[in-house]
């Protein structure tokens, strides 16, 4: 970004938040905190259009939405009305994931990306505290790659499926951001725009690094590479950020298809030129089309509003913000992930500003991208560290995780194991309810002649029941 696009001399924002006006500091700090925000008293109102567009390049759409309404249970139904409410107790959530893979694995992988957030969300007891709330939003984000990764093992066709995600709750007042891979959430506030998500890829840690500027980075030739995606490894890591609302607050989330053809002033502009949200969402993605439509394309415009927000006069800007989330229980090392490919998707105009690729030999690329995956591997490492222990745990009063299992088969003839153990019959009429410990297990599916038919391996974690189903192999 030029200073001539960033006339303002504020102090320089951290990387991954290039859009952000105000130092990080001046942004409320109230992580782990179980004292109500200083919020007015009333409801918090939302409005939003959400829209997908296939794009003018590819021939079917891998990218899908989600909104939940945790209290009643509602999952949006895509249509072409503007949709309003009002923020429950229990919050809502809203979410983007942009698929990879070929064929239709990528489709196939958002769309078990989107089922398993609101299976999740929806499961148990709603809670108003927002520290749940926030651990259960990344539980489902984790989980969903699981199911993801389960899946793609079990189908040849559909090995290397994955997808990013994108997920933003709202719940006390506090907008809680998951994120995994390049989808991205904006925030505009009082007239400026606020990138308040991390891109997970390659460009972005060569720019954190100091390897790349941001003029040369929109003609990176490796744009195309993230650093996780849900379903492509066994474990990721959720970045989790937060943010606490003010009225008249615009959040907008989108897939690259987006972001990755549109520069960030013609964004603030088109948000803050149209006051309704179906109008801004079509205009961003008319722009993102008349810039290539080199991919799929989602939108996401959420406005906030009510009394039970704070003004928005004199706030301070919106700024990246991790939520540092404690864990209730020991995980192991996070294991080093192989970077992901994405179609390739230039910004329109790179050119005509006389920005080329850095000469082939300025560089040591290959040197450069183990550099950035070591960093992260060893970034997670020192955070799991970091961490207290869990204090000493009276093994007597340990509450096992929860799975239910059902299988497609309706004929009640067939047999479960789990790891090699027989725990009962099983059919599509009744899920069947275990406790296990956290771990992975394997679940076999025999016919009355002992013959394995059906066949999962699944990492239970402990939190919210675990539904899945076994399906008969044909």
């Amino acid at each position: 970004m030029s200073d001539q696009e960033n006339p303002d001399q504020s102090p320089p924002a951290p990387a991954g938040s290039e859009y952000v006006d105000l130092p990080p500091q001046e942004e409320p700090t109230f992580p782990n905190s179980s004292e109500p925000l200083p919020t007015a008293q009333g409801d918090i109102r939302y409005r939003y259009y959400a829209s997908m567009d296939v794009g003018l390049v590819r021939e079917h759409n891998e990218d899908n939405f989600v909104v939940v309404d945790v209290a009643t249970r509602v999952r949006d139904v895509p249509g072409d009305e503007i949709q309003s409410g009002v923020v429950t107790p229990h919050g809502v959530v809203f979410g983007v994931c942009d698929g990879m893979g070929g064929a239709a694995a990528g489709e196939v992988a958002s769309q078990m990306a989107v089922d398993t957030l609101h299976d999740l969300f929806v499961a148990g007891e709603p809670t108003t505290d927002r520290e749940v709330f926030a651990r259960r939003l990344v539980y489902a984000i984790e989980e969903a790659g699981n199911r993801i990764f389960a899946a793609a093992k079990m189908d040849r066709s559909r090995r290397g499926m994955g997808t990013t995600s994108t997920v933003a709750g709202v719940v006390d007042g506090v907008l809680f951001v998951g994120q995994i891979g390049d989808s991205r959430c904006y925030v505009l506030r009082n007239g400026r725009l606020s990138l308040i998500s991390k891109d997970q890829s390659l460009v972005n840690q060569l720019i954190e690094a100091g390897q790349l500027t941001e003029e040369e980075a929109e003609a990176f030739e490796h744009s195309n590479i993230i650093l996780q995606a849900l379903g492509t490894t066994e474990r990721v890591v959720v970045d989790l950020t937060f943010l606490e609302l003010r009225r008249g607050d615009r959040v907008m989330l989108c897939s690259d298809g987006l972001s990755g053809l549109m520069h960030v002033e013609t964004i603030r502009e088109i948000l803050s030129a149209h006051s309704d949200t179906k109008d801004a969402a079509k205009r961003l993605i008319t722009q993102a089309n008349d810039g290539g439509g080199h991919d799929n394309i989602t939108c996401v415009v959420v406005d906030f509003d009510g009394e039970g927000l704070l003004p928005a006069n004199d706030a301070p800007h919106p700024t990246y913000q991790q939520y540092p989330l404690p864990r209730v229980h020991v995980d192991p090392p996070v294991p080093e992930r192989d970077p992901t490919m994405k179609t390739p998707i230039a910004k329109p105009g790179t050119e005509s500003r006389g920005l080329a690729s850095p000469p082939a030999g300025d560089i040591p690329w290959l040197a450069l991208i183990g550099l950035g995956l070591a960093l992260i591997g060893l970034g997670g490492f020192a955070f799991y560290m970091a961490q207290p222990p869990p204090p000493p745990a009276d093994t007597a009063a340990v509450t096992l995780p929860t799975v239910r299992v059902r299988t497609n088969d309706p004929s009640g003839d067939l047999t479960l194991e789990v790891d090699g153990q027989t725990v009962g019959p099983l059919s599509s009429a009744q899920p069947l309810e275990l406790p296990l410990p956290a771990g992975t297990h394997r679940f076999d599916l025999k016919d009355p002649s002992g013959q394995v038919v059906g066949t999962a391996s699944y990492e239970v974690r402990v939190g919210p029941p675990l539904d899945f189903m076994i399906e008969v192999e044909p």
